[in-house]
């Protein structure tokens, strides 16, 4: 199904954007990329986790048949490497519980390599004791670093590599037969391609299928008469964006957009022209919404909700005063205003740095007080605050007229 051409009801969307670019080098735009690996490490848990028993259960039955072996006091070398892959494994296994996702895949790299070279240094010792059948081992491992860890094709397809490349060049160096080293290399070949193929389609699919998911989500998430957000979609993204300005320490940028005497007009012109006149707000404000993090919403009834993400530019301090000029642009007609005879429109303007002594409901009381400024100042018109020089008694919401 082709999302990008059939779904262009709503304005378009970074999700929207990104599927029409394509991704055949599997790489998102930066925010849409951290989105997609949160998303997918998560989708990824289970399973990983399952595999990891799995092998911690594997390595400790063959190192208690290797331990009972009436050879096991010559192979020191491989019960060592034994026991390291079951520490590995158990330690990666217990990093996925702790809610550290980067560290969580660091880990996760560095014990892939770690039992790698740990399976080398058995399958290679095993080969030249004759015994062959341990470098079954390192065509598993590889094909579970390729396709059961939940790893990205990127560090997967390096750490396969690296691990191949040691593993021939260990049996090269340890004086392996060359007919055995042709044949394993040849196997370290095949699953390797196979492994990446699969890897590599995979993500491809799991990439699109999340670009997909949020631009549905995203349909659901519009309001039916305007075809901005609704107010569900506008707190949620406010929260992510909340949380990343925080990380980031950049300001956002609250507004709140009201229309002026919007009952009286209601009352005057009947329900249907007061629904074409939210329509002729909402054209306005999503035209002038046009950044990936910027979002417009229908807050409820006749008021509505930007939020934007970056510091007080040029644009986004004139950018009320140019939504309030271009609504009153539209010449509509309101014999209920009692000033310009003309439908108009009141903003609110928070202008927000987040730190641990400010909150998201105080950004949003802020907002909603400056409106209420406006308001009280006659009407269309925009007043801004600051949060560096603004004190807000947060919980204290007032009804607009």
């Amino acid at each position: 199904m082709d999302f990008s051409a059939n779904h262009r009801r709503a304005p378009a969307t970074l999700y929207e954007d990104q599927l029409r670019m394509g991704f055949g080098a599997l790489r998102f735009t930066d925010f849409l990329e951290r989105e997609f690996r949160e998303s997918y490490a998560q989708e990824n848990y289970q399973k990983s986790r399952l595999v990891l028993a799995m092998c911690a259960i594997v390595v400790m039955f063959v190192t208690v048949v290797q331990a009972l072996s009436p050879s096991s006091e010559d192979n020191n070398l491989t019960n060592m490497g034994l026991v390291a892959m079951g520490l590995m494994i158990i330690g990666t296994l217990i990093m996925s519980y702790l809610d550290r996702r980067v560290l969580y895949h660091s880990f996760i790299v560095v014990s892939g390599l770690c039992i790698g070279i740990a399976g080398t240094i058995i399958d290679v010792q095993a080969s030249l004791a004759g015994q062959g059948y341990y470098f079954a081992g390192q065509i598993g491992w590889t094909f579970i670093m390729w396709s059961m860890l939940g790893l990205l094709f990127a560090p997967a397809a390096a750490l396969c590599f690296l691990v191949s490349i040691i593993y021939l060049g260990s049996a090269t160096f340890m004086g392996l037969p060359g007919e055995q080293l042709f044949f394993e290399g040849f196997m370290l070949l095949n699953v390797n391609l196979l492994g990446g193929y699969s890897c590599y389609k995979i993500e491809y699919s799991s990439r699109r299928t999340f670009l997909e998911s949020r631009i549905l989500n995203q349909l659901a998430e519009r309001d039916g008469l305007t075809g901005l957000y609704n107010r569900r979609a506008f707190d949620q993204h406010m929260e992510r964006i909340w949380r990343q300005s925080r990380r980031e320490n950049v300001p956002i940028t609250v507004m709140f957009v009201d229309i002026d005497h919007f009952k009286a007009y209601n009352d005057m012109y009947g329900h249907q022209a007061g629904d074409d006149a939210l329509k002729q707000v909402a054209s306005v404000i999503s035209s002038a919404v046009q950044r990936p993090l910027d979002i417009a919403a229908r807050y409820g009834g006749e008021e509505f909700a930007l939020l934007l993400y970056g510091p007080a530019t040029d644009y986004v301090t004139s950018l009320p005063e140019m939504l309030r000029e271009d609504v009153l642009a539209l010449g509509t007609a309101h014999d209920g205003a009692t000033a310009t005879k003309l439908l108009t429109i009141s903003i609110g303007v928070a202008i927000v740095s987040p730190d641990a002594e400010r909150s998201q409901a105080g950004a949003i009381q802020m907002a909603d007080e400056a409106l209420y400024k406006a308001k009280e100042d006659g009407r269309n018109r925009v007043v801004v605050r600051y949060s560096t020089t603004t004190d807000v008694e947060t919980g204290r919401f007032r009804k607009h007229a």
